[in-house]
């Protein structure tokens, strides 16, 4: 049963429910309604960047697309996520993607559900056909929003925008977290652990990595516990235990207190 506060609008021929101020994309995810976003990520604001959460929305006999990642639903909206129109859209959008990132998995999965098999744009001039970036901003608005390092950032305008460290030299903010990477949709970020060390390779980075003080295997990096210790004011034995220890250890500190409990120590 609806809220006295909701909003109350027609989702593919549909009623739905949408709190206020929520998004027609979370709405849409709610009621199992899939609606493809590339540059969306719970853990960050909305950005509306990749286009392809695109859908329709009618007022009366007027209609305008709009990105349902930002777009939110009012009373008496009327949304279709599917149309022709929309489907259209996407098509379009997904080929100029194909042709920026042609070894895009997700990409070439997305446009062939879409009917998209090859692409009328050219390819960037120069451009590696390893190119997986489609300049959706999830790394750098998480590096920002979430670990609030903004150790990376966009360079240059139009078609020659990249996502990059400052300089292109090594990223000095970057504690190597990897929140970056995680939150990449197409896999155009990477980090590999060697010899002690975290390799950010794209972003030009290493950064030493620390033992877990119990099972002495690397886990994070000196910066990263650094962070942890500011940001959640953790002891030192905590923030220098791998999280699989942390478990085990907190469970026998329970274990060894309930058993004194008993016993009546």
């Amino acid at each position: 049963m609806a809220q006295s506060n909701e909003i109350q609008f027609t989702m593919d021929g549909r009623p739905v429910h949408a709190r206020p101020g929520e998004t027609v994309l979370s709405v849409a995810g709610r009621y199992g309604i899939n609606i493809p976003a590339l540059c969306h990520h719970e853990a960050v604001a909305p950005y509306g960047v990749c286009r392809l959460c695109l859908v329709e929305v009618f007022w009366g006999s007027r209609s305008k697309l709009v990105t349902s990642c930002v777009y939110v639903a009012e009373e008496n909206d009327v949304v279709e996520t599917n149309n022709e129109r929309v489907r259209r859209a996407r098509s379009i959008i997904l080929e100029l993607l194909l042709a920026r990132c042609p070894e895009a998995e997700v990409i070439r999965e997305l446009a062939a559900e879409y009917g998209v098999t090859e692409t009328r744009f050219r390819a960037r001039a120069g451009a590696a056909l390893s190119q997986r970036c489609i300049l959706c901003g999830l790394c750098v608005r998480v590096c920002d929003e979430v670990i609030g390092q903004s150790a990376i950032g966009y360079e240059s305008r139009g078609f020659q925008r990249v996502v990059a460290t400052p300089f292109h030299g090594e990223a000095q903010e970057c504690i190597g977290c990897g929140a970056c990477v995680f939150v990449c949709p197409t896999g155009a970020l990477h980090y590999e652990d060697i010899d002690g060390r975290r390799i950010m390779k794209e972003l030009n980075t290493e950064i030493p990595l620390v033992k877990c003080r119990v099972c002495g295997e690397f886990f994070a990096t000196e910066k990263q516990i650094v962070k942890l210790r500011e940001r959640l004011n953790l002891p030192d034995e905590i923030a220098q235990t791998c999280p699989n220890c942390r478990g085990t250890e907190f469970r026998t500190v329970v274990e060894k207190a309930l058993v004194r409990q008993r016993r009546g120590w």
